[in-house]
């Protein structure tokens, strides 16, 4: 009974709210600031909306207090001990699901059976896996039989839904006078009613379907992260058949995928302004991922990949998230064009590696054809589409180890005992001793924190199931268990990781200075860092000219690697909900800002409060002077397949250095080198810092600056002011 709308010049219908462009309640997970946060909504820093009326308030007064012990996050917050849940997102506790207030969405469903099979054929499934289960002698017979029957009524109701679109479509058609647009409102009636009920037929009928299938996962559980899949790979029949056919020519397809983008950006969050900060510009990073090879190995680029390229080139807006994926076959042709559009797009896509993408789902026990069928999810994450469920975890803040490591367990700003006592650090008579010292203060947040991780799962496996979803996912109906209770065929669960890189650049310093070089004393190094240096100039100026990450220098490179494969070896030892297999993932959005600010003075120069690097596994800002080059060396020599959920690189390029053709190939040589090396994900912002400054002077000039501000995209202007300096900040290559 929603309201439903049909807007001017649609061609794929379908809102899951009742506006344009807007967010749902999902007072279910967290209900707790939304009364809070409506007074300001219109008027905060970022991320505004529109002032809802008094009328609606007056509503939401009514029914929110309802959850105040009824939603995850009451149900995950009650059993946690006062001295964790004070502390959550102050100092090292981890930002947790549900604080985030979203369903665990961050998966891949079968969209394409849909397109293939269409709904009534998934419904025959639930209906012939029930007759079979009334048959079974199970003792959870009848959980199961209420979970089939949440299915049947879940595909009912989005067939339901899409009928109301054919009844709205023809009233329209009736009363609409523009011959053209008439038209076109009778072809979305006649394709409604087709589809998701029954296969497409046509490729129209396959992007409504598509659609439609997404706004039903999202009204079910909505949150970041939700993927399409490899839309060149699943919809290339339907397209070669249309086109060979003549019912549709290129120009016309590239239309309908265009308003597939459009479409994906009539969807937000509403965060609280702290949530909202971590994640600016509203991001829904809901990935279409193209290139790559096929399941059997062969080069999967095809047309269709090369006409999503130019709809999303048409279209620049921020929501949808393109993926390339890039091997040592991918045709030059299509590299070129993906780095043309991209430039135009000032960056905005990110580039993934097949040959490493393929040996992490290898290693995660997926078999080869899955593995070479990946796409991604959310951030970073390579999943395979419909076979397995992928979630993101609670992010540590890893510098924050670090500094608990040089103060014996204690927090420099407040002197609270919050790790575990690992001794004196003036004591520290070696690196390992430091290094040590660091590992201990992990291990042991992660053992105090991970009981809290497992209830968040539990959690949401019991009042925040997604049965629709879950039966777009392989073994789910034959289980009749919803996929975060354990129904698909593979599941991990990973632990993340921010910071990793100044620890990295951190020991570094201590090893070079005070134990090879002893040009300074342990004594004198925690004396700078609880003065935060003021008054130790000296001691700083030795520690900034220590080797960095990010300029090709095995000495740090390589204690960088050894930070990263302590985290992954940790988190392989966790034993995850419902059977997953513990994995791990560096990188944690834009919380180098968050997590900066609680953070004490470090042995890399960083200060108290600063920023930490940026990304997951991106040099620290400025830091990385050796050229792009030297950079993509230190971030591929890295063990990538040891962060089997992902990382992140960023760079960032002055518009001149991808000016004309000549360097546009100089710059798909540089990703075609990162990824042979064996490097992971790597995204990039085209812009000056010159019109990065005059964008903040000058914003009304600059709307539609796109910025890749982690990994989602926005527009600059949009963003927080800690945020825009922050990406500013990040080193800006001239040339290649």
């Amino acid at each position: 009974e929603m309201t439903i709308n049909i807007f001017d010049d649609e061609l794929i219908v379908g809102r899951a709210t009742s506006k344009r462009r807007a967010a749902p309640l999902i007072v279910e997970v967290n209900n707790k600031w939304y009364l809070d946060a409506l007074p300001d909504m219109s008027t905060r820093e970022w991320d505004t909306f529109q002032q809802i009326s008094e009328e609606d308030a007056a509503k939401m007064a009514e029914f929110v207090p309802y959850w105040d012990q009824n939603c995850a996050y009451s149900k995950w917050l009650g059993p946690m001990p006062e001295y964790l849940s004070s502390r959550i997102g102050r100092t090292n506790i981890p930002i947790s699901a549900p604080a985030d207030g979203q369903h665990r969405c961050h998966v891949s469903p079968g969209v394409d059976i849909v397109v293939a099979r269409g709904l009534k054929a998934l419904r025959e499934d639930v209906a012939e896996r029930k007759a079979r289960l009334e048959k079974e002698d199970v003792p959870d017979k009848k959980e199961k039989l209420d979970w089939l029957e949440a299915v049947d009524i879940s595909i009912d109701a989005l067939i339901k839904f899409s009928k109301r679109y054919v009844a709205l479509a023809k009233e329209m058609a009736e009363k609409e006078t523009n011959p053209e647009r008439k038209a076109e409102l009778l072809k979305i009636a006649a394709v409604c009613e087709v589809v998701p009920e029954y296969p497409a037929s046509n490729f129209h009928e396959a992007i409504q379907s598509m659609w439609f299938t997404y706004v039903a996962l999202m009204l079910e559980g909505w949150g970041m992260g939700m993927s399409f899949g490899r839309i060149d790979q699943y919809l290339l029949p339907i397209y070669e058949k249309d086109i060979a056919e003549g019912k549709i020519t290129r120009d016309e397809a590239i239309e309908l995928v265009s308003c597939l983008l459009i479409n994906m950006n009539g969807l937000c969050n509403f965060f609280d302004t702290n949530n909202a900060k971590n994640a600016p510009g509203f991001p829904m990073i809901s990935n279409l991922t193209i290139g790559g090879v096929t399941p059997h190995g062969k080069c999967a680029v095809n047309d269709l990949s090369y006409l999503v390229l130019e709809a999303e080139d048409l279209v620049r807006l921020t929501s949808e998230d393109i993926v390339i994926r890039v091997n040592r076959n991918t045709p030059e042709a299509f590299l070129m064009k993906a780095c043309e559009v991209a430039k135009n797009l000032h960056g905005k896509f990110k580039f993934i590696g097949d040959d490493t993408s393929i040996q992490m789902l290898l290693s995660d026990g997926k078999p080869i054809e899955y593995a070479r069928d990946y796409v991604v999810v959310g951030c970073t994450f390579p999943t395979v589409m419909r076979h397995s469920l992928d979630l993101s975890g609670d992010t540590h803040n890893l510098p924050m180890m670090l500094e608990l490591a040089l103060n014996n367990g204690r927090h420099r700003a407040t002197g609270d005992l919050i790790g575990v006592e690992t001794g004196d650090p003036r004591k520290f008579t070696s690196y390992e001793e430091v290094f040590d010292a660091y590992k201990a203060q992990l291990e042991q947040m992660v053992t105090d924190i991970y009981p809290f991780h497992l209830l968040s799962r539990q959690v949401y496996s019991e009042y925040c199931p997604c049965p629709f979803q879950s039966a777009l996912m392989d073994g789910c109906i034959e289980k009749c268990v919803d996929a975060i209770s354990g129904g698909t065929e593979y599941r991990t669960d990973p632990i993340n990781g921010g910071g990793l890189v100044n620890v990295g650049d951190s020991l570094a310093a201590i090893k070079k200075a005070v134990f090879e070089d002893k040009s300074i004393t342990m004594e004198q190094l925690i004396d700078a860092l609880d003065a935060n240096f003021e008054g130790y100039d000296e001691v700083l100026s030795i520690l900034e000219k220590c080797p960095k990450y990010g300029n090709d220098d095995d000495f740090v490179d390589d204690i960088v690697n050894d930070v990263l494969i302590h985290f992954s070896d940790y988190a392989a030892k966790q034993k995850p909900f419902a059977g997953a297999k513990p994995n791990s993932y560096l990188g944690y959005a834009t919380m180098s800002i968050n997590f900066g600010d609680v953070v004490s003075a470090l042995p890399d120069g960083h200060k108290a409060g600063a920023p930490l690097a940026d990304g997951g596994l991106s040099p620290s800002q400025g830091k990385n002077v050796s050229g792009a080059t030297a950079t993509i060396n230190s971030v591929a020599k890295l063990d990538h397949v040891k962060i089997t959920a992902g990382s992140v690189l960023n760079m960032r390029f002055s518009p001149d250095a991808l000016a004309d053709d000549v360097k546009l190939k100089k710059f798909a040589s540089l990703i075609r080198a990162y990824q042979e090396q064996g490097g992971f994900l790597i995204q990039f912002n085209v812009t000056s810092t010159d019109m990065l400054r005059d964008a903040q002077k000058h914003p009304e000039r600059y709307r539609d600056l796109l910025i890749r501000v982690s990994t989602w995209s926005a527009y600059f202007v949009e963003l927080p002011p800690e945020m825009q300096e922050d990406i500013i900040a990040r080193l800006e290559f001239d040339s290649l």
